[in-house]
Parts: structure tokens; C-alpha cells; sequence
């Protein structure tokens, strides 16, 4: 049976960013948007000795694949081809080569489009 959700724990998400005191994980306990592309995170050390605390500041740089629904008021450009083809390959997803049909494969892509 599930509790309802005003009588959950609240969730905390362990990094795998380090604290750069003690050198351990670092935990993210809360976040403010200052903006669409970015927001301020604040940050404690999981280590209740070390107990550092942090503010930082998360920011959307680029794209890694297109919108469905973009939206019409920003504007971001995508990742050179390396680096979002090493995004994917580290979280065991496809890249564009491997989802291409095998059809397409070694057609000229239209303008704009790189791997």
C-alpha cells in the first residue's frame, strides 16, 4: 500500500560529485529557478562529521537531442557531435548512427544536422 503523497519522506539525491573537503557524496537539498536555463542548488556533504554545505548554480548550456515540443522563447544550441554521442553512450542509450534505419545509413544528412 502506498502512503499519500503529504506523508511521504522527502526524497534527496545523492551526486556523484564530491565534497571537496572530506570527499564524500555531496547531496542536493534543494533548488530555486532563477530562470528557464537556470537555477541555484544548494548542497550538503552526506558525511554528518565533515557536514560542509555548498551553493552552486546549474545552468542549461546546450542541447543533446531535438524538443518534441520546443519552445518558441529560447533558444539553445546543440552539443558538438562528440559530446552528445559520449552522453548517450554513458547512459547505455543508442546514438543517432544507431537508431538511423539501415536504409539510411551513409546517405548525406540534410543541412544542420550532425552526429
Amino acid at each position: 500500500m502506498t502512503e499519500p503523497l503529504d506523508q511521504r519522506q522527502p526524497t534527496t539525491r545523492i551526486f556523484k560529485r564530491r565534497c571537496p573537503d572530506c570527499g564524500a557524496s555531496l547531496v542536493k537539498r534543494s533548488s530555486e529557478s532563477k530562470h528557464l536555463l537556470m537555477s541555484t542548488t544548494y548542497l550538503v556533504c552526506h558525511n554528518a562529521v565533515c557536514g560542509a554545505t555548498f551553493t552552486g548554480v546549474d545552468e542549461i548550456t546546450h542541447r543533446l537531442s531535438p524538443p518534441s515540443r520546443p519552445n518558441p522563447a529560447i533558444t539553445l544550441p546543440f552539443a558538438p557531435s562528440a559530446l552528445r554521442r559520449g552522453v548517450l553512450e554513458q547512459q547505455g542509450l543508442p546514438s543517432e548512427m544507431e537508431n538511423q534505419a539501415p536504409e539510411f545509413k551513409g546517405l548525406p544528412r540534410p543541412q544542420g544536422v550532425e552526429l
